[in-house]
């Protein structure tokens, strides 16, 4: 049994000073409490603020490896098909290996970041020929075993990737590393159950990667698959994906999916940015996680999605890194509120009424939709949950003498760098004084690969 003496600590009540946290030796809270009733026994003394990590409920860990290489104009009006052709040409060239490493440094970034579990959206399936590797899941182990180097736990969501367009349209030829049918896709995920069930830290969902890219049957199939587990798709991301839809099948995309789908509170529906007040409405209703990705959303020029009205109707969302150009997870929400002021000319968009703080708000909320999108037994410093926390340097000057209850909105508006000084996944540090504990050799190993990738582009 590990105990901690945490100098402050944010409970699910709130702010404490003097906490202790015994954690057993499954990396669970057993016990937490003021130390004055825990008092006895050895305590690792963590000084700073102790803040529950934030999870990450969208990610395409090889895009971290192309950040910054589509940020030219390539036609009159960019956009994001133009972007995702740069990404085509980019992901051809990736073998297992460079999987791996590229997942083992974004993850050890994204905790360097503040983040303390991750759902990644895996669709890179096959060779570069299209065609299944011996291993059907070798592409799904290369970031397993990239996200066990690093340490971060993961929901692994193996994508179902069938076609190009509504109405079951044939895939493109820059797709061939994506396709499944149902039949090749539920071998994955037979596969991968094995994996999940001997690896505590490894959580497995399922992803149709859009409406566009799975029918109707295929979604109720997936469905079938699924069971009870986490289960994510693309929808409503941009105008065009929009008007096909309607074109297609005569409505909107969120609007079709509620219609012929029971939408519940283990979906995630990722971006929904261009969404009616009917469609926003009925997610919240549902309890679907709303997966919002502002930095990405923002680069590829998607839209803004209408958060004050969702959580006006008590919606569930969460944030994503999703594109990776940014590995900070108080940047996410900063760009999510500021999005909210430039589009309405208001401060504190966000924020509870009548009053309150709008970085604890976002902060809190991102923690409790990020939770249920990832199904992992996180999200608040308390008895039976995993003891996955970040620690926060209140010796940094952009703290200093800064009460408590604003210690969030620091974080999230008004940090210059340096806060996230510690980082434990399961009562085991994996960032101590800024720096990950296997930095050098992750780093050094994604170096060369890039080196080696950038080169043949």
């Amino acid at each position: 049994m590990q105990r901690f003496h945490f100098e402050q600590a944010l409970l699910e009540d709130g702010w404490s000073a003097d906490v202790v946290a015994e954690v057993d030796e499954a990396g669970f809270i057993a016990k937490i409490g003021p130390a004055t009733t825990l008092a006895d026994g050895d305590c690792q003394k963590i000084k700073g603020a102790v803040i529950p990590g934030m999870p990450d409920l969208h990610s395409h860990a090889f895009q971290r490896a192309m950040a910054g290489l589509a940020e030219k104009r390539s036609s009159p009006t960019d956009s994001f098909w133009s972007w995702r052709k740069v990404m085509y040409g980019f992901l051809d060239q990736l073998e297992p290996e460079d999987v791996e490493a590229i997942v083992a440094q974004l993850y050890m970034e994204l905790l360097k970041g503040g983040y303390t579990a991750i759902a990644e959206f895996h669709y890179l399936h096959h060779d570069r020929n299209g065609a299944k590797y011996d291993n059907i899941a070798r592409m799904s182990d290369a970031v397993i075993e990239g996200a066990g180097k690093a340490g971060l736990p993961l929901t692994l969501l193996p994508v179902f990737y069938a076609h190009a367009g509504f109405g079951g349209k044939d895939p493109e030829t820059g797709q061939r590393r994506f396709i499944h049918d149902i039949d090749g896709f539920e071998a994955l995920f037979a596969a991968l159950e094995s994996r999940a069930k001997d690896n505590p830290l490894l959580t497995l969902g399922v992803a149709p990667h859009s409406l566009r890219a799975a029918t109707r049957e295929e979604l109720s199939s997936l469905l079938e698959i699924a069971s009870d587990a986490p289960f994510h798709i693309h929808i409503a991301e941009q105008t065009k994906e929009v008007e096909d839809c309607e074109a297609a099948y005569g409505a909107r995309p969120v609007e079709w999916l509620y219609r012929h789908f029971d939408v519940d509170a283990r979906w995630c529906l990722v971006h929904a940015t261009h969404v009616t007040e009917g469609e926003y409405g009925a997610v919240a209703k549902s309890g679907a996680v709303a997966g919002l990705c502002p930095l990405t959303e923002a680069n590829l020029g998607d839209g803004i999605f209408p958060a004050r009205e969702f959580v006006s109707l008590g919606g569930t969302f969460g944030i994503g890194s999703d594109s990776n150009v940014s590995m900070v997870a108080a940047r996410e929400l900063e760009s999510l509120e500021y999005a909210q002021r430039l589009s309405r000319r208001e401060r504190n968009v966000l924020a509870p009424k009548p009053s309150g703080n709008v970085g604890s708000f976002l902060y809190n909320a991102a923690l409790a939709g990020g939770t249920r999108a990832l199904g992992q037994p996180i999200g608040t410093l308390k008895e039976g949950l995993r003891a996955d926390f970040v620690v926060l340097d209140l010796d940094h000057p952009d703290l200093s003498g800064r009460p408590v209850e604003n210690i969030l909105d620091v974080l999230i508006f008004a940090n210059s760098g340096g806060l996230v000084r510690d980082v434990f996944v399961a009562g085991k540090p994996r960032v101590i004084d800024g720096r990950h504990l296997q930095e050098a050799e992750i780093s050094e190993t994604y170096k060369k690969k890039m080196k080696s990738l950038l080169a043949n582009l």
